[in-house]
């Protein structure tokens, strides 16, 4: 006999299933997570370095600025793992999309560069 408050999805597996999917969502955004970071870092580090050879950003300024930055730049790279177990939950049924992880990887680091040229652009503007 069958235990009435199991619901059928437990009955079925498929919590197994979904389990190692997830694993292996996690697993593979926590290895991209250093390529995001080792990309983002020497671009990052110019992009405060200049400001601050211009004298219009003071060197604890930059420092301070780095580290949120950095914890920031963390924080919203797992806006790219959300997105994907979204996308294989509401269209691909849990199934890997290894194009869809680059995809969502390129459009962080775009996006990421696009706010250092931003930043950039300002400290042009800034006056000492």
């Amino acid at each position: 006999m069958t235990n009435p408050y199991e619901t059928p999805l437990s009955v079925a597996g498929v919590e197994a299933e979904s389990s190692a999917s997830l694993a292996e969502l996690v697993r593979g955004w926590e290895k991209t997570r250093l390529w995001y970071n080792g990309i983002l870092l020497l671009p990052g580090i110019g992009t405060l370095a200049i400001p601050v050879v211009r004298e219009t950003l003071p060197i604890p300024a930059a420092v301070v600025i780095a580290i949120t930055l950095g914890l920031s730049a963390n924080a919203a790279f797992f806006l790219g793992p959300l997105a994907e177990l979204y996308f294989r939950g509401l269209f691909l049924k849990g199934k890997p999309a290894p194009i869809l992880r680059r995809l969502l990887l390129i459009g962080g680091l775009l996006i990421s560069f696009g706010a250092m040229v931003v930043f950039l652009i300002a400290s042009f503007f800034a006056t000492k």
